[in-house]
């Protein structure tokens, strides 16, 4: 019998400081990784899923910002590729959900600087989600 493992829970405010601290963000920086932590753990919440970072449908949350003005918008698409890219490297949400995230993000940015970020982050989680990149027994 197979058992699905699901990953750990993950606490939005939690990820947002440790990444904040792991590129030295300034105060501004810190500050809308928190805020966009804070709103995808509060549309995990909000879909029963609290905590499952690696369930996060971009649209879907953008649908529920759509208060957003566009600058806004490009930087809650930054800092959300931030946080699901950190939380793979970290083995915290697998890199394939967090790849497919990313993905759909890359999509909905009209900013190309933050497409590039978001399809590089891609690009590296991809390494280790390649056969070649398990660990031989």
């Amino acid at each position: 019998m197979e058992v699905e493992h699901t990953p750990p829970r993950i606490v939005a405010m939690s990820l947002a400081q440790e990444l904040s601290a792991a590129v030295k963000a300034d105060a501004q920086e810190q500050q809308e990784l928190v805020d966009a932590a804070l709103c995808v753990g509060q549309w995990l919440a909000d879909q029963g899923l609290p905590g499952r970072w690696d369930r996060v449908r971009p649209a879907e949350v953008l649908r529920c910002l759509d208060f957003l003005s566009p600058p806004e918008r490009e930087r809650f698409l930054f800092s959300l590729v931030g946080l699901l890219g950190h939380a793979a490297l970290l083995a915290r949400i697998p890199a394939a959900a967090a790849k497919q995230s990313i993905d759909e993000a890359a999509t909905l940015t009209r900013q190309e600087a933050v497409r590039v970020f978001a399809r590089t982050t891609s690009a590296q989680l991809a390494i280790l989600t390649s056969p070649r990149s398990a660990p031989v027994a």
